[in-house]
């Protein structure tokens, strides 16, 4: 899998799939990074990551940090049940990954990565869409706010193609302006495996790399050069094709018992996925209601930690 990942140029999103990566078929330890699983329900589990070290950043090719992630098939179907598990889920990640640095009077900038015009990437412009936005209240009609509700302000910011900016320019412009005390940025991951498409949300305290899931790595947003605390959460929406198809010549090959030749697979892949540049990308044709349920959810998951003691009915007046 390393070298198909190198041949494709990819980076893996997810620290759950870099971990099992990393341990491989041994499952052995991973010197500099501790680990711990809870299951909050039958179809909720939540996984937590903690690279310690320098040795453990190396090896996981992550930053050091927490990476939580939350993992419940039935995320892509709307289950209210789930739903509502999920949610104080993802509060207590929060909680666990911004400490207890951040004031009830504190402004938070929330920043959705990715293309709107591009259904698999526009995660993050629908979480601002369905995110509780206040700041402007505070300024302007302080008596319309829920007593309570801490100044939050919003942007999408787009991709480089559209705006002709860099996501970074943009970005560190308005926290020179605002001077946010936390930054909340949510985009849409790659996945290698199928299965977390639409099921899986990460969260993590290190901040992120818009499209390096996908070979196209821009300028990183993190505390190191916005010198504000970034915490980032993500969903994968989309697997790259030689992913797939590598998967399914291994499992052809075991079960036919057939020799795997790892270089034969990777070059035939090359070849078929040539005329695209050998960056095809895969996402499900559920993906319309992938993206707008999983952006709900990630919106009011922050909106509760944000604002707590606040009913969802309320938070949702606030949305834009």
């Amino acid at each position: 899998m390393q070298e198909l990942l190198k041949a494709f140029n990819l980076h893996i999103d997810l620290a759950v799939e870099a971990r099992d990566l990393v341990r491989g078929t041994a499952d052995v330890e991973i010197e500099g990074v501790v680990e711990s699983v809870e299951d909050l329900e039958e179809n909720v589990k939540v996984h937590t990551i903690v690279i310690k070290n320098q040795t453990g950043a190396q090896k996981m090719g992550k930053p050091l940090g927490t990476y939580v992630t939350i993992q419940s098939p039935p995320l892509k179907v709307n289950d209210p049940y789930v739903k509502e598990t999920i949610i104080k889920a993802m509060v207590k990640s929060m909680e666990l990954l911004v400490g207890d640095s951040l004031a009830p009077d504190h402004t938070v900038l929330l920043v959705g990565l990715g293309n709107w015009r591009a259904t698999p990437d526009s995660l993050g412009p629908k979480f601002i869409e369905y995110s509780p936005i206040t700041r402007h209240y505070h300024q302007y009609a302080p008596q319309a706010l829920v007593e309570g509700m801490r100044p939050t302000c919003g942007i999408a910011p787009g991709v480089l193609g559209i705006t002709g900016l860099e996501t970074f320019e943009v970005i560190k412009g308005v926290v020179d302006s605002v001077k946010p005390a936390l930054l909340v940025v949510v985009d849409a991951l790659a996945a290698q495996n199928v299965e977390r498409i639409g099921t899986t949300i990460q969260m993590s305290n290190t901040g992120i790399q818009p499209g390096s899931g996908i070979g196209k790595a821009r300028h990183a947003i993190t505390q190191e050069y916005l010198g504000v605390p970034v915490i980032a959460i993500g969903c994968p929406t989309i697997v790259n094709a030689a992913i797939i198809a590598d998967q399914a010549i291994r499992r052809y090959c075991l079960d036919y018992g057939l020799n795997y030749d790892d270089l034969r697979s990777r070059n035939s892949i090359q070849e078929i996925l040539s005329f695209y540049g050998s960056s095809l990308g895969v996402t499900p044709k559920e993906i319309d209601e992938i993206i707008e349920n999983s952006a709900r959810i990630i919106a009011m998951g922050v909106g509760s930690y944000l604002f707590p003691g606040i009913s969802h009915e309320q938070l949702e007046l606030y949305a834009t």
